[in-house]
């Protein structure tokens, strides 16, 4: 097994290049964790390279590195599950492209420590506006056991002892990317002579044998020994798998997206000083709380359940609160967890009390507050009625051309709870403009009115009980010039086969809004290619290319004012793009049979040679590309001189520089 291009476990704050992994390691809120969702940043993922990012499920940590161009940036790190936000962290890439969370001199997660799963995605967002992602590998270890086996000391190379390692994976993981590993640097001085053996691996081992398989989900990987100690030094050594998205386009060994479960490391809370793991994160605060008079000295009070953060215990109960400011004192009482409403009785008449809402799972969130209400002893409680009429209602001038923003004070609740507000502007037989608002809000922004056209604007309260709404407003939004956006800026320009995906930082609207995105790939001669988004795209594919022909690229955004500037290109994304065919390599030189050994893949699979050269342009062998774009070269006793690096090129046009590792 190779991995390469890891974190080293024992560095902070720097980067390894290694062929196995060795020894893998020595101002948000909670709510913005459960329910702030994950953002529009679009990331690559895997990462393209030469950048990486890298996830340690267990250790619940995350190390990127090989972002030089983004030294020096801010960068956010990011978890999600099912598209909602469940850890973030802060920091500065360092001048070697190296982050790192949750682990000693790297940051700590903000306000909770993620239990980072299977599937999860991981993503990094930098100040340029690019960013790359990984979703978290599911592979996993499930045991590992020490067989004895049969002590025949009289029989070299004979096995007397094995240790079974045994594990699961889903449907995420490609088993060509994925290998076991056990690391225990006393082995080194054993027969084993290594310090991490892996599975699977290409050459066989001379100190001990490994065999594995992997199948329907599950694995198996048996390493057998030649001597008692030897099987215990490894029993006691540290296992781990790994599994990687992708292989590097460019040819340099690295496994692009790459996932570590470490079957001794213990789930659990953040590294010491980092916040704690969600076991011990309260519930966020239950919603939209209403009490109300409920007659008999009581009082009725509803609630729209809690949620509480990602991995967090569930929540148990909830606790109905009404305060007495007289005595000083609480009166209360407990509901289950699938409670949405409870009473609260033994109040006395004509008092009025403050009333709260608490969430519980073995901790307490913030009380929600459910408003003051005023106890009555009659049999039956009140009526109740239609809110009152929202207060204060203004109108404003919006951001944009055509909108206004209307703000109103709370409208009070008559005995059933406010669900909501309508704000609708009207002028003569024009179509109204009308939008809604939550319970809870206080202002909306309307937007596609007639600039310099005289609106009545209203703001109505509704209930369950019916609907009030406020006087009217006049107002008319100011007229004036229309602006066109800003020009965005591109972050990362990717070439492909007869293909190209550019990305981009979105423009900033002037006061009439983006409607889309034009992107234009322009040849030295004949017709241009162009692709449009609407005004949520951040990247788009160019298709219809021709290979080896470079294309100048323009990018803009368009608005009713007319197009923005062209889009300015960032440190790492070039204006001009060549598609070609896309190969991927891996070279091998073994010293012992001056023996060759290069493999990889090529986009275009017909009528297409790949030669490989060494760096003083000597050539080493050629292949033809197979149908599903495989292609293999070997060469035995060859007298080429071995240099770091070699090139692979195709007939087709394609080109790339990979390492070269020697045995």
């Amino acid at each position: 097994m190779k991995l390469h291009n890891h974190v080293s476990p024992g560095a902070t704050g720097t980067t390894s290049s290694r062929r196995r992994v060795t020894g893998l390691l020595a101002g948000s809120t909670t709510l913005m964790l459960i329910a702030g969702g994950a953002t529009a940043v679009i990331a690559a993922n895997p990462p393209v390279g030469p950048g990486n990012v890298e996830i340690f499920t267990k250790r619940d940590m995350v190390a990127i590195e090989g972002y030089t161009a983004q030294a020096g940036q801010d960068v956010t790190i990011k978890v999600t599950r099912g598209g909602n936000l469940i850890g973030i962290s802060h920091g500065v890439v360092g001048p070697d492209g190296f982050f790192e969370v949750n682990h000693p001199g790297g940051s700590c997660w903000d306000v909770v420590t993620p239990n980072i799963a299977g599937l999860d995605v991981v993503t990094a967002e930098f100040e340029d506006g690019s960013s790359d992602g990984a979703v978290a590998g599911t592979a996993m270890i499930t045991s590992v056991e020490s067989v004895d086996g049969t002590v025949t000391p009289d029989i070299a190379g004979d096995v007397e002892g094995t240790v079974v390692v045994k594990g699961t994976y889903g449907s995420d993981v490609d088993t060509n990317r994925m290998g076991v590993e056990i690391v225990n640097p006393d082995m080194r001085d054993m027969g084993i002579g290594e310090r991490a053996i892996g599975w699977p691996d290409d050459e066989t081992p001379a100190g001990y044998t490994v065999d594995g398989t992997a199948a329907n989900g599950e694995f198996t990987v048996t390493y057998g020994f030649f001597s008692k100690a030897e099987q215990d030094t490894a029993f006691a050594g540290d296992p781990s798998v790994a599994s990687w998205q992708a292989e590097p386009a460019t040819g340099e060994e690295a496994q692009l997206g790459l996932t570590i479960s470490e079957f001794k490391e213990t789930d659990g809370p953040g590294f010491g000083g980092c916040p704690a793991g969600p076991a011990g994160q309260a519930p966020n605060a239950p919603t939209e709380a209403f009490a109300s008079a409920a007659g008999q000295n009581g009082i009725n009070v509803t609630w729209k359940p809690a949620t509480v953060p990602a991995d967090a215990p569930a929540i148990t109960g909830y606790e109905v609160i009404a305060v007495d400011t007289v005595l000083g004192q609480e009166v209360s009482v407990k509901v289950g967890a699938e409670a949405t409403s409870a009473t609260v009785r033994g109040l006395v008449n004509a008092q009025a009390y403050p009333v709260q809402v608490v969430a519980l799972n073995g901790q307490a969130s913030t009380a929600a507050g459910a408003g003051t209400v005023t106890v009555t002893s009659s049999d039956a409680p009140p009526t109740a009625s239609a809110p009152s009429a929202p207060g204060e209602v203004a109108v404003k001038d919006g951001s944009l051309l055509g909108s206004a923003e209307v703000s109103w004070a709370a409208a009070a609740a008559n005995g059933s709870a406010v669900t909501g507000y309508t704000v609708t502007a009207t002028s003569g037989t024009a179509e109204p403009v009308t939008t809604t608002a939550g319970s809870g809000a206080t202002s909306a922004t309307l937007d596609g009115l007639t600039p310099g056209t005289e609106y009545s604007f209203v703001v109505t309260a509704n209930s369950a009980a019916g609907s009030t709404a406020a006087e009217s407003v006049l107002f008319t939004p100011k007229a004036g010039d229309l602006t066109a956006p800003s020009a965005p800026n591109v972050v990362r320009v990717t070439p492909g086969n007869q293909s190209a995906t550019v990305e981009w930082q979105p423009a900033t609207a002037g006061n009439t809004p983006i409607t889309g995105y034009v992107l234009t790939a322009t040849p030295p001669s004949g017709s241009a290619v162009e692709v449009r988004t609407d005004a949520a795209g951040r990247s788009a594919v160019l298709t219809g290319l021709t290979n080896n022909v470079s294309y100048a690229l323009r990018l803009v955004a368009t608005s009713a004012a007319g197009d923005s500037a062209p889009a300015s290109f960032g440190s790492g994304a070039s204006p001009t793009v060549t598609p070609a065919d896309q190969l991927t390599a891996t070279a091998e030189y073994r010293a012992d049979k001056r023996e060759w050994r290069i493999g990889g893949s090529a986009s275009i699979t017909t009528a297409n040679t790949i030669t490989a050269t060494n760096a003083n342009g000597v050539r080493i062998g050629t292949a033809t590309v197979a149908a599903d774009g495989s292609w293999t070269i070997r060469t035995r006793n060859s007298n080429v001189a071995v240099t770091p690096t070699i090139k692979i090129s195709s007939s087709a046009g394609g080109s790339t520089t990979v390492s070269v590792s020697t045995r």
